[in-house]
């Protein structure tokens, strides 16, 4: 888990902007769709534990390099352990934040009842740069801190 707050640090710490804007109206929804599978994807992993690799096809280059398999099967055993398996996720706010689209959504895990948060983030090109797992919701979207 500590190696997944690590990639989430990096990340936020790279979305220093201080005001959020609304979503572009032109948004197409095939891109909350891909965020949607990405997001899946890899929490999913962790049950099934098919560990599928970022590729340069739908994320930016540092991201590959932080998320690996190693770092995805670190983080998954955390999550497992703690939370359980993925059993839903609901695309719950997408935002704009400085060159950045936010996707939020809730997660229910299988041995909590509070609702977990992870979000994922692409550039403008719609390469994603970010995955966050929070374990709890909140309806105002934060910035992520990881020293709370």
């Amino acid at each position: 888990m500590r190696k997944f707050l690590y990639i989430s640090i990096v990340f936020f710490l790279s979305c220093s902007s201080i005001k959020e804007y609304s979503l572009p109206e032109k948004l197409d929804p095939i891109y909350i769709q891909k965020a949607t599978e990405f997001a899946k994807s890899q929490f999913e992993s962790c049950k099934t534990q098919n560990y599928i690799p970022i590729t340069e096809d739908f994320a930016e280059p540092w991201l590959i390099k932080s998320l690996t398999v190693e770092v995805t099967k670190s983080s998954c055993a955390e999550i497992n352990e703690k939370y359980g398996d993925l059993i839903e996720l609901k695309i719950a706010q997408t935002l704009f934040y400085k060159k950045n689209y936010i996707y939020r959504f809730k997660a229910k895990y299988s041995k909590r009842e509070e609702i977990s948060e992870i979000r994922v983030s692409s550039n403008l090109n719609h390469k994603f740069n970010g995955l966050i797992f929070k374990p709890l919701w909140t309806d105002t979207y934060t910035k992520f801190n990881p020293r709370k």
